[in-house]
């Protein structure tokens, strides 16, 4: 079953910046056309879509609406942070012939070099935002 990621991240940031801070984790991590890979395992596609491009506000408003349906105090402030946002990373998670357990641990680094490069919050599909390791609203 494939899924996507989403880093709102507070300050731009670029693929040659992603891919560089994987390496220094891991040699054998690369991002070829988009695809985020780890040896010869494909773990994502990974894109960046920046403030005020149409994808970046599509993607921004969707997410914004569902938090509004939330309505707690959490998801106000989430609100608030992913307003200032200036890049979405994108990770759609492919199926694929690795147990998700082991795609999951092998993607652990890009949620080490991310921060790294700008603070933001992560979304996942089917669990909601997170600061960090720290789940600051579920969303289904």
């Amino acid at each position: 079953m494939s899924y996507y990621l989403r880093y709102f991240a507070d300050r731009a940031v670029t693929l040659k910046a992603i891919g560089a801070g994987l390496v220094a984790v891991d040699p054998a991590f690369k991002i070829d056309g988009g695809e985020l890979m780890r040896g010869k395992d494909i773990l994502a596609e990974i894109e960046i879509n920046a403030s005020g491009t149409d994808m970046f506000g599509e993607d921004l408003a969707a997410k914004i609406g569902e938090l509004e349906r939330n309505g707690t105090p959490n998801a106000r402030h989430v609100i608030t942070r992913l307003r200032g946002a200036q890049a979405i990373v994108t990770l759609h998670v492919l199926d694929s012939a690795l147990d998700p357990d082991v795609a999951w641990e092998m993607l652990s680094p890009v949620w080490t070099v991310l921060p790294a490069i700008s603070p933001g919050l992560t979304q996942s599909d089917g669990q909601g935002f997170y600061d960090g390791s720290q789940l600051v609203v579920a969303l289904s």
